[in-house]
């Protein structure tokens, strides 16, 4: 039976599901002995349901195109049909026989091909529906094709009438199969590459005007915009081909993915250095042995990112690789971290100077195109400035590339890091292809669109660049490392002044300045983001503060360069430059004392234990005494002056599992019970008194791990396995329910929307894991080494899997957004880390 993506498809399934529960459960009650109810109207309902959908299905095979659809269909209707049959012919032989055997044999084989008919019909419909729309596409990328050849003005004029249409519909439909889907990444990367398409299709056809205009006025600058355009055309094409790709991948059905320590996870290929690293730290903090493999892969990693680097930075990188190859078990995790810092120390220093100011070489670039300097000296300026842009693109675009593989948090970011670094570096020469032809012809208002436009792009291109990179990487180091340049910067300016050298002093304040600003945006950004009026409120003032003294820095620094002898003004200087040195402090202050820092402090705080998030009680008064208490009595231990050594005190049990379903970590035939182990130890951390989130996920870990015994071996019983499925379903809801409050009253942003994007997927799961529980049910009992059971067993692990996974993520986003809670919510969770026995 395979997986679904789609609300629609949800929405049917479930009520379906539920329904040949009731029929399994009677079916088992008729296994215990007992008589089987007259089951006439409800077969009598389902058949007529049946009929319908049959009905619905052959109308719509009659009527579509698609061959592949036209095969694939009319066996799920088959089988539907024939589960009717069975249903009806189980309801004549128990009303004849309410012990019949062979009508029970009936009812169980007619629910278990109900259910699964009725899926693979719908999944056959949908792949379908997603293959139209991937021909509409491919309809657009063929009108795109036909750019190329397009000459004159009435051609083009009819381009855009055919492409038009074709443009809207696929806009439309993709908008709609996005609102349908269940996956969020999916729903996401839609919409990314959805609004692309919109953005660049009146790019492409201004690109393509200036381009006839040029051919017909034979002018120079043909070869640039023929440039232009087939960028342009390329740019929108890979956009459709990525929607494409997200449309064939929102209808596959398979449960690839594999185990890693009990998590269904990916590759290590396919992860990060932060992913990998982060893997490394939970499992070294869990006692699991670190595997050779995943240490190697680091390693390699780690020397791919030092040949990015100088010699000097590469060499410390290098080091830190050969202290981890030379550290044994014991030291293998500090070692590990140490080689982590190192590289996030580096990508960060990097970051700062790379991206300190990234608007001056597109603003050079453009001055030089709108220059009203001689032909002669234009052209030379535009060429010098559109060299200097390329230099700049291709370090930002390495930089990028640099983070996505050291720093990215996940897969995802990773990928849309390096996606846009790429477009960045493939536009710049088009930008200034489009800088020369309008330099060339400066009159022209298609030159001066398509100039306009390639430079937005290019400008939102660097930025989000930019704000991807302060993203991924640790605040708290970037803060750190920023006021040290500036430091930095202010010695040099006044070691500038003591030589007498104004370009010295010009530099290094305007380096000052710039990463000045640089903690301005990051204010700017954490006031933005939170909704708490107090921190708004403290961190508008600091940013108000810091850029009070800025201006008079800079000013001070551009007198003293004009004149470097003024002692009087030198004091001024000195004052200015003292009162920004204290701010930026400050600055860094205040984002420790506000505990600003995302999702960052969470991944700090499960590095060092806390044992106790409130401090005990202060110790009572002795009570009051008239006469003076009689000496202690010598220990039965003491002998002389010393002490025998106490015996160890025992761990003791850990009362959250009753029931002893964690005492030992679960062998890897057991899979499900794995995942649910590493659940258990994900949350067993924490005090699950006065915290919802916790106990509903300690319920979903034992819950997990009671599936997993029942359906081992095919122990259990059907109505247990149907019942512990829907108690993993209502539990699910719950998380989810409690997550969605949380969120409702966290006040800083992006905690906000990460809590809510990982609790999603976790009421999809429950339901999609009670659907798949209860076709296993259907197969208790029987020969249980068949394919047809081995592909359901798969399914159901695979679903365990990603449901514990989406759990514990949920459980961490969670603790991250209580951090930011408004005190006037009336919503409290404690999170109370569980001493452990030997404190």
């Amino acid at each position: 039976m395979p997986m679904y993506q789609t609300r629609t498809i949800a929405s049917i399934l479930e009520p379906v599901a539920q329904q040949v529960s009731k029929l399994i459960i009677l079916h088992e009650e008729g296994e215990d002995g007992n008589s089987m109810p007259n089951l006439e109207i409800p077969v009598q309902a389902v058949s007529k349901a049946v009929n319908n959908l049959v009905r619905v299905g052959r109308d719509t095979i009659s009527s579509s195109q698609d061959m592949k659809m036209k095969s694939e269909m009319p066996k799920s209707l088959s089988t539907i049909e024939k589960a009717s049959s069975y249903l009806e012919e189980a309801s004549n032989d128990l009303k004849l026989d309410p012990y019949s055997q062979k009508g029970r044999d009936k009812l169980i084989e007619g629910s278990r091909a109900i259910l699964q008919g009725t899926t693979a019909m719908l999944i056959s419909f949908d792949s379908s529906q997603v293959r139209k729309l991937c021909r509409d596409c491919k309809k657009v990328l063929d009108y795109l094709a036909i750019s190329e050849v397009i000459e004159t003005m009435e051609d083009l004029v009819q381009f855009v009438k055919d492409l038009s249409p074709c443009l809207s519909k696929v806009s439309h439909d993709v908008e709609t199969r996005k609102k349908d889907l269940l996956n969020p990444s999916q729903r996401e990367g839609l919409g990314q590459h959805l609004e692309q398409m919109k953005t660049l299709a009146p790019i492409l056809i201004c690109s393509m005007k200036i381009f006839i205009q040029i051919l017909n006025q034979e002018g120079k600058g043909t070869e640039e915009a023929v440039e232009n355009r087939n960028y342009l055309a390329k740019r929108m094409t890979d956009e459709i081909t990525q929607v494409m790709r997200l449309l064939e991948e929102s209808a596959q059905t398979d449960t690839s993915g594999r185990m890693i320590n009990g998590v269904g996870g990916i590759s290590l290929t396919d992860m990060t250095f932060h992913e990998i690293m982060k893997k490394m730290y939970g499992m070294a903090s869990g006692n699991s042995e670190l595997s050779g493999e995943m240490i190697q892969h680091v390693l390699d990693m780690a020397h791919k990112i030092a040949n990015c680097f100088d010699p000097a930075t590469r060499n410390q990188i290098l080091q830190a690789c050969s202290d981890v190859e030379r550290s044994d078990r014991r030291n293998i995790a500090t070692a590990l971290q140490q080689l982590e810092n190192k590289i996030n120390s580096v990508v960060i220093n990097r970051i700062i100077q790379d991206m300190s100011d990234i608007s001056t070489p597109l603003k050079q670039f453009s001055d030089a195109v709108l220059s009203t300097e001689a032909m002669a000296r234009k052209r030379d300026l535009v060429d010098q400035k559109g060299q200097a842009l390329k230099n700049f693109s291709g370090r930002l675009s390495k930089t990028a590339n640099i983070v996505a593989v050291a720093n990215a948090r996940n897969t995802r970011r990773s990928e849309s890091l390096v996606h846009l670094s790429s477009q960045v570096e493939n536009l710049t020469p088009q930008l200034v292809n489009a800088g020369t032809i309008k330099m060339t012809y400066p009159e022209n208002k298609a030159a001066d669109e398509n100039f306009e436009n390639l430079r937005k792009q290019y400008a939102a291109g660097v930025q989000s660049i930019r704000e991807c990179c302060d993203e991924n990487i640790d605040i708290k180091s970037f803060l750190l490392q920023t006021e040290e340049h500036i430091n930095r910067s202010l010695i040099s300016c006044k070691e500038g002044i003591r030589t007498k050298q104004s370009n010295a002093i010009v530099e290094s304040t305007t380096l000052a300045a710039r990463l000045s600003n640089r903690l301005l945006m990051a204010l700017s950004r954490e006031s933005e983001n939170s909704e708490d009026a107090g921190l708004k409120m403290e961190v508008n003032e600091a940013a108000d503060k810091l850029k009070s003294v800025i201006a008079p820095f800079v000013e001070s620094s551009k007198v003293m360069a004009i004149n470097i002898s003024d002692q009087n003004q030198y004091s001024r200087w000195q004052q200015c430059a003292n009162n920004l040195q204290e701010m930026v402090k400050q600055v860094r202050k205040l984002f420790t004392d506000l505990n600003m820092f995302g999702l960052d402090s969470e991944r700090d705080e499960a590095r060092v234990p806390i044992l106790m998030d409130t401090a005990p009680p202060p110790i009572p008064p002795p009570p009051a005494m008239d006469t003076p208490a009689p000496p202690r009595p010598p220990l039965p231990q003491e002998t002389g002056s010393t002490f025998a050594p106490p015996p160890p005190r025992p761990p003791m049990p850990d009362t959250d599992d009753e029931e002893g379903l964690f005492t030992a970590e679960p062998g890897s035939n057991r899979p499900i019970h794995m995942a649910a182990h590493g659940l258990y130890q994900e949350v067993k951390q924490w005090d699950h008194t006065d915290n919802e989130i916790i106990a509903a996920a300690k319920k979903i870990a034992y819950l997990m791990a009671h599936l997993s015994e029942l359906i081992r071996g095919g122990k259990g019983t059907k109505r247990e396995l149907i019942a512990c499925a829907k108690a993993l379903a209502d539990a699910s809801e719950r998380i989810t329910e409690l997550a969605k409050e949380l969120a409702r009253h966290c006040t800083d942003k992006k905690i906000r929307t990460n809590l809510l994007q990982v609790c999603e997927k976790i009421p999809t799961l429950g339901t999609q894991l009670r659907v798949l529980s209860t076709v296993k049910a259907t197969m208790m009992g029987q020969n249980m080494e068949t394919e047809e059971d081995q592909e359901a067993m798969d399914m159901l692990v695979f679903n365990a899997q990603k449901l514990n996974q989406a759990v514990k993520e949920t459980v961490r986003a969670a603790e991250a957004a209580s951090i930011r809670v408004r005190s006037d919510a009336g919503f409290k969770l404690k999170w109370v880390r569980k001493q452990p026995w030997f404190q």
